[in-house]
């Protein structure tokens, strides 16, 4: 018996093999004396599948399972691929069999040609579901049916990316687009869903709407012979808010697989806000809301700010339903009624159907006029009110939409630094007056004084039109012949270094000063003083005096942004020279208030009118 052990084969078959089996066989032979004939060790490594991730985008026409291998097999081994223990596809040596196949009988699995040889056991996927995702795996066994290999690949098909639709509600209708580009046999079924609450389904005699309007009128529709046009597109009619969300549609073979699918996000927006703008004393203010969808079984609600509207303030039409018009009446206005207004539908369910926002603007009638001179120090935009104000309360100064001062809980700031001042406590004065110092032209326009409570609600407002009139005009009076005459222009404040200085006369510029560059537009003629800024004396001489020269010349100082500072007038008046001339002067009035410089060979008098004849 010993001597024929080795002609028997002692091998050890391990079944249903886990990584638990790894480890150290030993096989012993003994006699039947107990002592030990033959031994052998095995070492057996039990290696966890390694499973390779595939991603794939439904829609795409086929994608690869990979799995090469290292070593080549005889040709008498065999290779199964499974999906869920389902056997997809075969090869062996004379058989290379596809077992899945689509509708049209068209094999959809397929190896590439001597797999064996150049060690390439992939398989290819074609005319790709949603459910061929899942774990595939490979298998090569030997001729006795034991297994060699084996290898997972684990198959994502993901849905197509969502597609996002906007419509504004009030629109008749919507289409949720999904074209294919292959058909289907005749023996599908297309089921369009809307937060898994089925709106429609199609199949061959069968078209059928389940989203119905209050008429009980179809919402729904679907093109005609969608299976051949490969059009599953769906229109939605009569669209409400609550129409929002994902849509999606499934396509399923007669064995209730799913072959196909597609989701749409609709949105249907609020309509832009309208604005309506109306005068604090106005008796009434119509806000607007018509619909042409015929509402059964609703509530109509209209706030103010998440507030319900004034009772006895508000009314609505009668029959509103019947005739469409949602739309608000507000009576005897306050500026405290400033601010969004918002009308919702809501069904019986408490869903929300329409809805429609309106803002509201009360503004102030009266604009208070305030004129005042260039050159004055300081002038007061005034604002005095009877009642009490909260202590809480912000108050704006703005001038054309730009905030010039801000006082809120006894801090005052002033955002044009020095140039704008409140008096102390006005809330308590009653006072909420603007002093504006150091006057320019470009300081005229519309002062709006605001009042808000905490919550940020206008309680106040008042306008008031500041003029900033220019100097008045100064005379200056010169023979012809006369050398040179003086246009006198004389300043007090500093000027900014990157200022324009401009003289014209009669619009025609004869003189231009900019950052130390003079420019005299009548050649030799004109003439300023060194360093204008700095000795603050703008004056323009102007040289060999013509009759032509008289008329105004206006002087005109500009910032760097092109906004005019400063500006000045001076009428000069050249005569001609004639013995036998005749002038009068007629001495003003001292009552008069306008007085008017003449200057005559250095010296000034003040006159009303002066008549000059040449016989």
């Amino acid at each position: 018996m010993s001597h024929k052990l080795g002609f028997f084969c002692l091998c050890l078959t391990l079944k249903d093999l886990h990584l638990t089996d790894s480890g150290v066989y030993t096989c012993t032979v003994y006699n039947k004396d107990g002592h030990m004939l033959l031994q052998k060790v095995v070492t057996l490594s039990v290696r966890e599948y390694q499973l390779e991730m595939v991603e794939v985008t439904q829609g795409k026409e086929f994608v690869l399972l990979p799995f090469k291998i290292k070593e080549g097999f005889t040709q008498d081994v065999k290779v199964e691929w499974k999906h869920k223990n389902k056997m997809v596809h075969e090869y062996q040596i004379g058989k290379d069999q596809c077992h899945l196949k689509g509708q049209d009988q068209k094999q959809r699995t397929e190896m590439k040609k001597d797999p064996l040889n150049t060690k390439d056991l992939s398989l290819t996927l074609k005319d790709l579901h949603l459910t061929d995702s899942g774990v595939y795996t490979c298998t090569v066994y030997n001729k006795d049916g034991h297994m060699l290999l084996q290898k997972s690949v684990t198959l994502s098909v993901r849905e197509y990316q969502l597609e996002m639709v906007e419509v504004t509600q009030g629109k008749e209708f919507v289409l949720l687009p999904f074209k294919i580009k292959e058909g289907f046999t005749q023996d599908v079924k297309v089921e369009w869903k809307h937060k898994n609450k089925m709106v429609h389904e199609y199949q061959i005699g069968k078209d059928q709407c389940h989203l119905k309007g209050q008429d009980q009128k179809q919402r729904t529709e679907m093109k005609k012979d969608p299976l051949n046009t490969k059009d599953l597109s769906l229109t939605l009619k009569d669209l409400h808010l609550t129409d929002s969300g994902v849509y999606t549609c499934t396509v399923y073979n007669k064995d209730g697989h799913m072959l196909l699918r597609k989701s749409v996000t609709l949105s249907v927006r609020v309509p832009e806000v309208q604005m309506v703008e109306t005068v604090k004393g106005v008796q009434s203010v119509l806000l607007p809301f018509t619909t042409d969808i015929k509402l059964q079984d609703v509530t109509v609600e209209w706030k103010h700010e998440d507030k319900k509207v004034p009772q006895g303030r508000a009314e609505m039409k009668k029959d509103p339903l019947t005739t469409g018009d949602l739309s608000l009446t507000l009576k005897d206005l306050h500026l405290t009624d400033s601010g969004v207004y918002t009308c919702t539908v809501y069904n019986k369910d408490g869903h929300m159907l329409l809805q429609k926002s309106v803002t509201l603007s009360v503004r102030v009638l009266q604009v208070e006029m305030v004129e005042v001179t260039q050159g004055e120090k300081s002038v007061l935009l005034p604002f005095r009110i009877k009642d009490d104000l909260p202590v809480d309360v912000t108050l704006l100064w703005r001038h054309e939409n730009v905030t010039v001062h801000t006082y809120q809980r006894d801090q005052s700031q002033s955002h044009i630094q020095g140039h704008t001042e409140m008096k102390k406590d006005p809330l308590t004065t009653k006072d909420l007056s603007l002093t504006l110092k150091d006057l320019h032209l470009t300081d005229s326009g519309v002062y709006t004084c605001t009042v808000y409570n905490k919550d940020g609600h206008m309680l106040l407002q008042k306008a008031v039109t500041l003029s900033v009139r220019v100097l008045q005009v100064e005379m200056v009076e010169v023979t012809q012949g006369e050398k040179s005459v003086l246009l006198p222009f004389r300043i007090k404040d500093d000027l900014p270094v990157d200022v324009t200085l401009l003289w014209r006369h009669e619009n025609v510029t004869v003189h231009t000063y900019q950052r130390g560059q003079y420019q005299p537009d009548i050649q030799g003629r004109t003439e300023m003083n060194k360093d204008p800024l700095r000795t603050k004396d703008l004056s323009l001489t102007l040289k060999d005096l013509h009759l032509t020269d008289s008329g105004v010349y206006t002087c005109t100082v500009y910032n760097k942004d092109g906004h005019m500072l400063l500006q000045k007038s001076v009428t000069l008046s050249v005569r001609g020279e004639c013995n036998s001339c005749l002038s009068t002067l007629q001495i003003l009035n001292e009552k008069d208030p306008i007085k008017q410089p003449v200057m005559h060979h250095g010296n000034v008098t003040y006159v009303e009118s002066v008549q000059v004849c040449c016989m």
